[in-house]
């Protein structure tokens, strides 16, 4: 019963070797790649992993290119930063030997050299297996798969090697906010900069006190700070583009 791994991939030669070892054994790795500039490519290849290269439109696009090319009965998808840890592996071989489901997984995430327990970084599931013929994805940023299945969670665990630094946070964030508003205004959403910064202390307040994000430490009070600023920012945007347009249709 086949199995692919899909990683959709831009300049991740640091990170891909590691990715592909972790679930050496347990399916075909394919790789989405958007013109990487580094050795992505051929590391990949040399690893056995079959490469599509394809420009990013947007995350979800790249997922469901995978689905239109791969030919396995189930689909795993994986970012590059990401791990399998060997309860996992054991975990979803075992689903796809059962009755049909979408699998979900407990995502531990580390950055900054430390594991985070608690606030925005707290370990979170995240559902990635699925027959291939029974998902969609949708969303330009933080996509999220559309299935009829029943959704069980599978055991062990994936390490999540996030952030490296924290210009690559904050870039991360800047890119994310724009891609978020961009898709929310052409849906017609609207937000003032009063209700910019409601959201923005909310989330803060959510990230810090209510998911304990006070309990990581100097760097999770940053990253709770960097979540509230991203909230905040992808609103201002979004109240920007809604005053272009009002602006444009005068």
């Amino acid at each position: 019963m086949g199995i692919d791994i899909v990683i959709l991939t831009k300049n991740e030669a640091g990170n891909l070797p590691g990715c592909l070892a972790s679930f050496a054994g347990l399916g075909q790795a394919v790789i989405i790649d958007d013109g990487s500039s580094d050795d992505t490519v051929r590391l990949a290849r040399e690893a056995g992993a079959v490469v599509y290269e394809r420009a990013m439109d947007d995350f979800s696009g790249q997922r469901n290119f995978a689905l239109e090319k791969s030919g396995a009965e189930w689909v795993f998808f994986l970012d590059a930063d990401e791990r399998f840890t060997p309860g996992l592996v054991e975990a979803v071989r075992a689903h796809v030997a059962g009755p049909r489901a979408a699998g979900r997984v407990l995502r531990k995430n580390f950055a900054f050299g430390q594991r985070f327990r608690f606030g925005h970084l707290a370990p979170d599931w995240v559902t990635r297996l699925f027959p291939r013929g029974e998902v969609r994805w949708v969303g330009e940023v933080h996509e999220r798969a559309e299935t009829g299945l029943p959704v069980v969670a599978l055991g062990g665990h994936m390490e999540h090697l996030t952030y490296r630094d924290w210009e690559h946070y904050l870039g991360k964030m800047e890119r994310y906010a724009r891609i978020w508003a961009l898709e929310a205004a052409r849906k017609g959403k609207r937000c003032g900069v009063v209700g910019a910064l409601a959201k923005a202390s909310a989330n803060y307040f959510k990230t810090m006190v209510l998911k304990l994000g006070v309990l990581d430490g100097p760097r999770g009070w940053a990253v709770c700070a960097i979540s509230g600023y991203y909230t905040l920012s992808k609103y201002l945007i979004l109240n920007g583009l809604g005053d272009k347009a009002k602006a444009g249709g005068r």
